[in-house]
């Protein structure tokens, strides 16, 4: 996140606040990234992702953007910033009932786990990524 941003976001008042209402697509995309993946549900880069790698010890669920949107750009400012990360996990893991940690992989991918993930586990991921991109 760059320094303006970052000091309109965390100067004063509720960071979460702010964040929803300078990033409100990028707010909108993560809260529905949450319930699709607590829900489960489908997504076509995340189920060829699964079909390459395999079974896996955790969930997880991967979508692919157009590295050239806005929203994707502002999700990489969101989940590049620790403290926005670590904010945005906290929230969206309380509202969605159980915890969640998001990442940028690939290219321009957003990813959404039960649980941090080791390098061992991410590799394969991001190599089937950037193999189906």
């Amino acid at each position: 996140m760059d320094c303006k941003t970052a000091t309109l976001v965390y100067k004063t008042g509720n960071p979460l606040e702010k964040i929803q209402e300078i990033f409100p697509e990028a707010w909108n995309f993560l809260s529905a990234q949450s319930w699709a993946f607590v829900e489960g549900k489908t997504d076509e880069f995340d189920a060829e992702i699964k079909r390459s790698i395999g079974q896996t010890p955790f969930q997880f669920r991967i979508t692919h953007r157009d590295d050239t949107e806005q929203l994707t750009k502002d999700i990489s400012e969101l989940l590049g910033d620790i403290t926005s990360r670590l904010l945005l996990e906290q929230h969206f893991s309380q509202v969605v009932g159980r915890p969640i940690y998001f990442s940028t992989i690939c290219c321009s991918s957003h990813l959404t786990a039960d649980r941090e993930l080791t390098l061992d586990e991410v590799l394969p991921i991001q190599r089937a990524a950037v193999q189906l991109q």
